[in-house]
């Protein structure tokens, strides 16, 4: 199964690459640019270059159109907006998805209506903005999904985020190549 990788707001800056490379699977990248991105001083100036280049809806996208050009199934890995871009397409009948994995996929709160037609699992992280409690009680009847709450902000995986937990993120970086990319091989 093809590995593929969908970033945050940051995309794919070298610091995010070398999580990914600590994987030891080969992946496939897909970030919200059509270009190598500038290097952010900070998550504001980086969300307002995402939202300039197109947004979650051209995210949406990209993703949807790199999707269909899949012919074997694929483990579909986001983050943040890439986890929203993932996450929108999951309604998408005939896609190749095997299974997703997202982290904190904040925007999905904006599309609760869809229904994922393949196996989700959704790690949500601590957010100031919106309750996240509310959000998994209302994806909590969704088939397909599982969910569970991560005790660390928003952005723990990323290490040019302000909120970069390196413990935590070594634990699920840990956790996703023993469980899941090891059940793939």
């Amino acid at each position: 199964m093809q590995l593929v990788i969908a970033t945050d707001i940051f995309g794919a800056q070298p610091e995010v690459l070398s999580q990914f490379g600590q994987l030891g699977s080969d992946y496939l990248c897909v970030q919200p640019y059509d270009h190598q991105p500038p290097s952010f001083s900070d998550d504001h100036e980086a969300y307002q270059y995402f939202l300039a280049h197109g947004g979650l809806e051209a995210y949406s996208k990209k993703l949807e159109d790199m999707l269909n050009a899949q012919t074997e199934p694929v483990f579909l890995l986001g983050f943040s907006a890439g986890a929203a871009a993932c996450w929108a397409n999951l309604a998408l009948e005939h896609l190749t998805i095997g299974l997703y994995v997202g982290f904190y996929g904040g925007q999905i709160r904006q599309m609760t209506n869809l229904q994922p037609l393949y196996p989700t699992e959704l790690i949500f992280a601590e957010e100031t903005h919106f309750s996240v409690p509310g959000l998994m009680s209302a994806l909590a009847h969704k088939a397909n999904v599982k969910q569970s709450l991560a005790p660390y902000l928003h952005g723990f995986m990323n290490p040019l985020s302000k909120s970069y937990h390196a413990e935590a993120a070594e634990l699920y970086w840990g956790k996703i190549k023993a469980g899941y990319l090891s059940s793939l091989c």
